[in-house]
């Protein structure tokens, strides 16, 4: 029985800015759940709903601007206000002079869907400066999943240990899915994602070589890296790989929303530093179905986890350089900072050292953690600073 993903947090903000006179756009991953919320909040509407999937047979029909126009006049009321629903729009060429017109001429309420990281850094985007609402639509977290397996008796450890494993792909969790199911779907996820949004668009013509880079980043998560250490790391190892592409396939990655390009902050002097940084994963099961689950690099997976935990929650997040020392993650929202240090376990007092030592010598108030996967007998709050299972930490509303 299909069971839809409640999302409540995204929908009521939707709701929230209506008639507000811009585009709202809702960018994220294929299948991270943009189509069911764009749906809710549709049926929540009564005006007249004009509801276009361009990922549907009859949506691939539309294939240019002058189509997508003509099929919204035909369906505007003259009676009521209407309210247009266009899910995936990049697949139209020049999608972005229609929406600036049905803007201008207040046509109606708009709401639309991406799975391109850059849609609105183009050339034609730059038409709509100021005139949309952007929300970044992410993967299920811990919080969602739970939704599903309460009703079904699992505990929140329970849910935890699956969620490490198989990601929050909304698919996964609504169809209960075993692991091994959940990595089959995922790939083939993934191989639809490389063939229609990087292949198809960008003519790649070494889709070995961009598999390989993929699984390159998922084998690293948790590194600092930039372009340049990439090709040098896999060209010992693979002489045939070309630097170039790694240098061009690397953003095509991002833009299809497979990884997020996370920059480093000098906490001291607050810039922005460019010579390093790091990748995350848009979902961790990307990350277990490519390569498999690997307890051993369990450290990476809980960074990329809290990670996009932050961004769920609207945070900007950085890695931190403290005077050399590394701050795991750095999340910025409304002013507001929080400091986190990731640890699989605090085993022994020179990782104690290590993982509360980091944070010396910053000197705001604002909160600080220790988040540990396993619990021991060494866990302790010090100096003002939290430590905090990740379960524990994922589940909070203190931040």
């Amino acid at each position: 029985m299909f069971r839809p993903v409640s999302r409540p947090e995204y929908s009521e903000h939707l709701i929230r800015l209506k008639d507000n006179g811009n585009a709202k756009a809702l960018i994220g991953i294929r299948r991270c759940g943009k189509s069911t919320i764009l749906s809710m909040v549709a049926e929540s509407d009564d005006r007249n709903i004009i509801y276009i999937d361009l990922d549907t047979w009859e949506g691939r029909r539309i294939g240019s601007a002058e189509d997508l126009m003509k099929m919204i006049d035909s369906s505007l009321s003259k009676d009521r206000d209407s309210c247009l629903f266009i899910d995936e729009i990049q697949n139209v060429n020049g999608w972005e002079e229609v929406i600036r017109s049905l803007i201008a001429e207040r046509k109606c309420d708009i709401y639309l869907s991406g799975s391109n990281s850059r849609l609105l850094s183009g050339e034609l985007a730059t038409y709509l400066t100021g005139r949309t609402s952007i929300i970044n639509i992410h993967t299920l977290t811990l919080k969602e999943c739970l939704r599903f397996e309460q009703s079904i008796g699992k505990t929140s450890s329970e849910v935890l240990a699956r969620f490490i494993r198989t990601g929050g792909f909304p698919t996964v969790w609504r169809n209960g899915y075993s692991e091994s199911e959940s990595y089959s779907s995922i790939n083939d996820l993934y191989n639809m994602i490389v063939k229609a949004d990087i292949i198809g668009r960008h003519r790649i013509r070494n889709p070995d070589d961009l598999d390989r880079i993929f699984d390159f980043i998922c084998g690293n998560i948790g590194n600092r890296t930039s372009l340049n250490k990439i090709f040098e790391s896999m060209h010992k190892e693979d002489p045939s790989i070309n630097r170039n592409s790694v240098y061009d396939y690397v953003p095509y990655l991002e833009e299809a929303c497979l990884i997020e390009h996370v920059k480093e902050m000098d906490l001291r002097g607050r810039n922005i530093l460019t010579s390093s940084y790091k990748y995350y994963l848009s979902d961790i099961g990307l990350r277990n179905a490519r390569l498999g689950f690997r307890s051993d690099e369990i450290a990476g997976t809980m960074e990329n986890i809290l990670y996009l935990e932050l961004r769920s929650r609207g945070y900007e997040v950085y890695v931190g350089n403290n005077n050399g020392k590394e701050i795991d993650l750095v999340g910025i929202l409304n002013g507001r900072r929080i400091y986190i240090q990731a640890c699989v376990r605090l085993s022994s007092d020179s990782v104690i050292e290590r993982e509360y030592g980091n944070f010396k010598g910053i000197e705001d108030n604002w909160p600080k953690y220790v988040v540990v996967l396993e619990n021991s007998m060494l866990d302790s709050d010090l100096d003002g600073i939290r430590t905090m299972s990740l379960e524990e930490f994922l589940l909070s509303d203190d931040y």
